[in-house]
Protein backbone atom coordinates (compact mmCIF):
# COMPACT_ATOMS: atom_id res chain seq x y z
CA UNK A 1 0.00 0.00 0.00
CA UNK A 2 2.64 3.14 -1.25
CA UNK A 3 0.00 5.62 -0.49
CA UNK A 4 0.05 5.01 3.25
CA UNK A 5 3.98 5.90 3.14
CA UNK A 6 3.94 9.46 3.97
CA UNK A 7 1.57 11.24 6.18
CA UNK A 8 1.59 14.40 7.61
CA UNK A 9 0.69 14.95 11.55
CA UNK A 10 -2.99 15.02 12.94
CA UNK A 11 -4.27 18.11 13.98
CA UNK A 12 -2.54 20.64 16.28
CA UNK A 13 -5.55 19.67 18.77
CA UNK A 14 -5.04 16.06 19.53
CA UNK A 15 -1.26 15.78 19.19
CA UNK A 16 -0.78 15.46 22.67
CA UNK A 17 -3.21 12.88 23.13
CA UNK A 18 -1.93 9.14 23.51
CA UNK A 19 -2.24 7.13 20.44
CA UNK A 20 -1.28 3.06 19.83
CA UNK A 21 1.79 2.63 18.48
CA UNK A 22 0.50 0.59 14.98
CA UNK A 23 -1.68 1.01 12.27
CA UNK A 24 -4.31 -1.52 11.98
CA UNK A 25 -5.44 -2.76 7.77
CA UNK A 26 -8.87 -2.30 7.64
CA UNK A 27 -11.81 -3.51 4.26
CA UNK A 28 -14.72 -1.26 4.25
CA UNK A 29 -17.43 -3.38 5.15
CA UNK A 30 -20.22 -1.14 4.00
CA UNK A 31 -21.24 2.28 3.44
CA UNK A 32 -24.91 3.98 4.36
CA UNK A 33 -26.73 7.24 4.27
CA UNK A 34 -27.56 8.11 7.39
CA UNK A 35 -28.61 11.51 7.50
CA UNK A 36 -28.45 14.13 4.29
CA UNK A 37 -24.80 15.17 5.57
CA UNK A 38 -23.94 12.19 7.79
CA UNK A 39 -22.27 8.48 6.33
CA UNK A 40 -22.21 5.57 7.89
CA UNK A 41 -18.89 4.18 7.85
CA UNK A 42 -18.33 0.47 8.89
CA UNK A 43 -15.31 -1.09 9.06
CA UNK A 44 -13.74 -4.67 9.20
CA UNK A 45 -9.92 -5.27 10.22
CA UNK A 46 -8.33 -7.78 8.47
CA UNK A 47 -7.25 -11.26 9.61
CA UNK A 48 -4.81 -10.97 12.80
CA UNK A 49 -5.07 -6.98 12.69
CA UNK A 50 -7.82 -6.66 15.65
CA UNK A 51 -8.77 -2.96 16.42
CA UNK A 52 -9.09 -2.65 20.60
CA UNK A 53 -10.69 0.47 21.56
CA UNK A 54 -12.12 1.75 24.70
CA UNK A 55 -15.18 3.54 24.60
CA UNK A 56 -15.48 7.09 23.64
CA UNK A 57 -11.87 6.96 21.76
CA UNK A 58 -11.12 8.16 18.62
CA UNK A 59 -8.74 7.11 15.43
CA UNK A 60 -6.81 8.61 13.09
CA UNK A 61 -8.27 7.85 9.64
CA UNK A 62 -5.64 7.02 6.47
CA UNK A 63 -7.24 6.73 3.05
CA UNK A 64 -5.67 6.35 -0.53
CA UNK A 65 -4.07 9.00 -2.61
CA UNK A 66 -3.70 11.63 0.27
CA UNK A 67 -1.56 12.52 3.33
CA UNK A 68 -4.36 14.73 5.05
CA UNK A 69 -5.58 12.32 7.97
CA UNK A 70 -9.24 12.26 9.48
CA UNK A 71 -10.17 12.11 12.69
CA UNK A 72 -13.33 10.45 13.79
CA UNK A 73 -14.76 8.67 16.96
CA UNK A 74 -16.01 5.56 16.70
CA UNK A 75 -19.66 5.04 17.38
CA UNK A 76 -19.72 1.34 17.79
CA UNK A 77 -19.72 -0.74 20.93
CA UNK A 78 -15.96 -1.76 21.32
CA UNK A 79 -17.32 -5.65 21.60
CA UNK A 80 -18.33 -5.54 17.79
CA UNK A 81 -16.46 -7.16 15.51
CA UNK A 82 -17.04 -3.43 13.19
CA UNK A 83 -15.67 -0.17 13.59
CA UNK A 84 -18.17 1.98 13.10
CA UNK A 85 -17.80 5.74 12.01
CA UNK A 86 -20.35 8.46 11.36
CA UNK A 87 -19.13 10.94 9.19
CA UNK A 88 -20.63 14.13 8.63
CA UNK A 89 -19.61 15.97 4.81
CA UNK A 90 -17.24 18.63 4.81
CA UNK A 91 -14.29 19.58 1.87
CA UNK A 92 -11.77 18.21 4.30
CA UNK A 93 -9.76 15.44 2.10
CA UNK A 94 -10.82 12.29 4.37
CA UNK A 95 -14.25 13.58 4.62
CA UNK A 96 -14.69 14.21 1.35
CA UNK A 97 -13.50 10.53 0.07
CA UNK A 98 -15.77 8.84 2.06
CA UNK A 99 -18.80 11.19 0.74
CA UNK A 100 -17.62 11.01 -2.66
CA UNK A 101 -15.34 7.91 -3.54
CA UNK A 102 -15.71 5.83 -0.91
CA UNK A 103 -16.99 1.95 -1.64
CA UNK A 104 -17.33 -1.23 0.01
CA UNK A 105 -14.44 -3.06 -0.73
CA UNK A 106 -11.94 -0.22 -0.43
CA UNK A 107 -8.88 -0.57 2.03
CA UNK A 108 -7.94 1.84 4.59
CA UNK A 109 -5.75 2.01 7.74
CA UNK A 110 -6.65 3.27 11.40
CA UNK A 111 -4.95 4.06 14.57
CA UNK A 112 -7.05 4.29 18.04
CA UNK A 113 -5.97 7.62 20.00
CA UNK A 114 -7.67 9.32 22.76
CA UNK A 115 -7.55 10.31 26.61
CA UNK A 116 -11.08 10.52 26.90
CA UNK A 117 -12.86 7.30 27.37
CA UNK A 118 -15.36 5.42 29.84
CA UNK A 119 -15.52 1.98 30.54
CA UNK A 120 -18.42 0.15 32.13
CA UNK A 121 -16.00 -0.85 35.31
CA UNK A 122 -15.03 2.95 35.89
CA UNK A 123 -17.23 2.57 38.98
CA UNK A 124 -19.28 5.88 38.12
CA UNK A 125 -22.79 5.57 39.39
CA UNK A 126 -24.46 7.87 36.67
CA UNK A 127 -22.93 9.43 33.68
CA UNK A 128 -24.37 12.65 31.75
CA UNK A 129 -23.50 12.50 28.11
CA UNK A 130 -24.31 15.67 26.45
CA UNK A 131 -24.07 15.58 22.48
CA UNK A 132 -24.32 18.18 20.28
CA UNK A 133 -24.46 17.33 16.13
CA UNK A 134 -21.84 14.51 14.69
CA UNK A 135 -21.03 14.71 18.60
CA UNK A 136 -22.89 12.04 19.47
CA UNK A 137 -20.47 9.41 18.30
CA UNK A 138 -18.11 9.01 20.64
CA UNK A 139 -21.15 8.94 23.52
CA UNK A 140 -23.09 6.57 21.34
CA UNK A 141 -20.16 3.95 22.35
CA UNK A 142 -20.19 4.90 25.76
CA UNK A 143 -23.75 4.33 25.85
CA UNK A 144 -23.77 0.88 23.98
CA UNK A 145 -20.70 -0.37 25.82
CA UNK A 146 -22.38 0.56 29.39
CA UNK A 147 -26.08 0.11 28.71
CA UNK A 148 -26.39 -3.69 30.20
CA UNK A 149 -24.44 -2.64 33.57
CA UNK A 150 -26.08 -0.95 36.82
CA UNK A 151 -24.95 2.67 35.67
CA UNK A 152 -27.30 5.60 35.25
CA UNK A 153 -26.66 6.75 32.11
CA UNK A 154 -29.04 10.17 31.01
CA UNK A 155 -27.88 11.76 27.46
CA UNK A 156 -28.62 15.40 26.07
CA UNK A 157 -29.08 15.22 22.86
CA UNK A 158 -29.44 18.51 20.06
CA UNK A 159 -28.99 18.58 16.11
CA UNK A 160 -30.45 21.73 13.92
CA UNK A 161 -32.83 19.74 12.54
CA UNK A 162 -34.87 16.27 13.23
CA UNK A 163 -32.92 15.30 9.93
CA UNK A 164 -29.37 15.62 11.43
CA UNK A 165 -30.41 13.73 14.99
CA UNK A 166 -28.74 10.68 13.72
CA UNK A 167 -29.13 7.79 15.72
CA UNK A 168 -32.03 8.65 17.79
CA UNK A 169 -34.18 5.79 16.73
CA UNK A 170 -31.64 3.18 18.10
CA UNK A 171 -31.48 6.04 21.14
CA UNK A 172 -35.40 5.50 21.51
CA UNK A 173 -35.19 1.51 21.37
CA UNK A 174 -32.46 1.49 24.06
CA UNK A 175 -33.97 3.45 26.56
CA UNK A 176 -37.13 1.44 25.89
CA UNK A 177 -35.16 -1.71 26.94
CA UNK A 178 -32.88 -0.59 29.42
CA UNK A 179 -34.34 1.05 32.31
CA UNK A 180 -30.38 2.78 33.58
CA UNK A 181 -30.41 5.13 30.39
CA UNK A 182 -32.96 8.26 29.37
CA UNK A 183 -32.68 10.71 27.04
CA UNK A 184 -34.07 13.76 26.17
CA UNK A 185 -33.61 15.83 22.43
CA UNK A 186 -32.79 19.73 21.27
CA UNK A 187 -33.53 20.85 17.86
CA UNK A 188 -32.13 24.30 17.38
CA UNK A 189 -33.45 24.88 14.19
CA UNK A 190 -36.77 23.44 13.75
CA UNK A 191 -40.13 23.76 15.94
CA UNK A 192 -41.08 21.11 17.86
CA UNK A 193 -44.68 22.04 15.88
CA UNK A 194 -43.56 21.64 12.85
CA UNK A 195 -42.83 17.67 13.59
CA UNK A 196 -46.49 16.47 14.40
CA UNK A 197 -48.46 16.22 17.68
CA UNK A 198 -46.98 12.50 18.11
CA UNK A 199 -43.72 14.17 18.92
CA UNK A 200 -44.47 16.91 21.54
CA UNK A 201 -43.21 14.89 24.48
CA UNK A 202 -40.00 13.11 22.88
CA UNK A 203 -38.84 16.79 21.31
CA UNK A 204 -37.29 19.81 22.60
CA UNK A 205 -36.74 23.15 21.39
CA UNK A 206 -34.04 25.37 21.32
CA UNK A 207 -30.34 24.68 22.85
CA UNK A 208 -28.83 22.95 25.65
CA UNK A 209 -28.01 25.17 28.13
CA UNK A 210 -26.32 25.27 31.63
CA UNK A 211 -29.30 25.30 33.94
CA UNK A 212 -30.59 21.95 32.69
CA UNK A 213 -27.60 20.41 33.34
CA UNK A 214 -27.12 22.15 36.97
CA UNK A 215 -30.75 21.42 37.99
CA UNK A 216 -30.11 17.49 36.85
CA UNK A 217 -26.51 17.50 38.68
CA UNK A 218 -28.03 18.97 41.79
CA UNK A 219 -30.73 15.83 41.72
CA UNK A 220 -28.35 13.85 41.23
CA UNK A 221 -25.87 14.82 43.70
CA UNK A 222 -28.48 13.52 46.51
CA UNK A 223 -28.72 10.45 44.90
CA UNK A 224 -25.69 9.14 43.83
CA UNK A 225 -22.95 11.40 45.70
CA UNK A 226 -21.22 13.94 43.68
CA UNK A 227 -18.40 11.65 43.36
CA UNK A 228 -20.49 9.19 41.89
CA UNK A 229 -20.98 11.54 38.65
CA UNK A 230 -19.02 11.50 35.61
CA UNK A 231 -19.83 13.98 32.85
CA UNK A 232 -18.84 14.29 29.10
CA UNK A 233 -19.17 16.88 26.84
CA UNK A 234 -18.46 16.20 22.50
CA UNK A 235 -20.31 18.76 20.16
CA UNK A 236 -19.42 22.34 18.21
CA UNK A 237 -16.49 24.02 20.11
CA UNK A 238 -19.07 26.95 20.71
CA UNK A 239 -20.85 24.54 22.70
CA UNK A 240 -18.01 23.09 24.63
CA UNK A 241 -17.04 26.47 25.77
CA UNK A 242 -20.13 27.63 26.80
CA UNK A 243 -21.08 24.86 28.87
CA UNK A 244 -17.36 23.80 30.45
CA UNK A 245 -17.39 26.85 31.88
CA UNK A 246 -21.21 26.93 33.62
CA UNK A 247 -22.30 23.66 34.59
CA UNK A 248 -21.57 22.99 38.19
CA UNK A 249 -20.19 19.43 37.74
CA UNK A 250 -16.50 18.47 35.98
CA UNK A 251 -16.59 17.83 32.53
CA UNK A 252 -14.63 15.75 30.46
CA UNK A 253 -14.39 15.73 26.65
CA UNK A 254 -11.55 15.86 23.59
CA UNK A 255 -10.73 19.49 22.50
CA UNK A 256 -10.35 19.16 18.65
CA UNK A 257 -9.60 23.09 18.33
Amino acid sequence: KQWYQRRVAITAGTNGSSRDPGLRDCTVSSITDISPTVKLLKLAPVPKQQVTFKPGQWVDFFIPGTDMIGGYSMCSDPRSPLLELAIKYSTHPPAHWVHKSCKAGDDVQVRVGGDVHLEPSSGAKAVLLVGGGIGINPLLSIIKAGVDSSTKYHLLYSAGTLEELIFWYDLEEMSVNHENFTVEYFLTRETVKQLGSNNFVKFQSGRIISETINKLVDDWKNVFGADGIRCFLCGPPPMIDYLSKNVEVKCEYEKWW
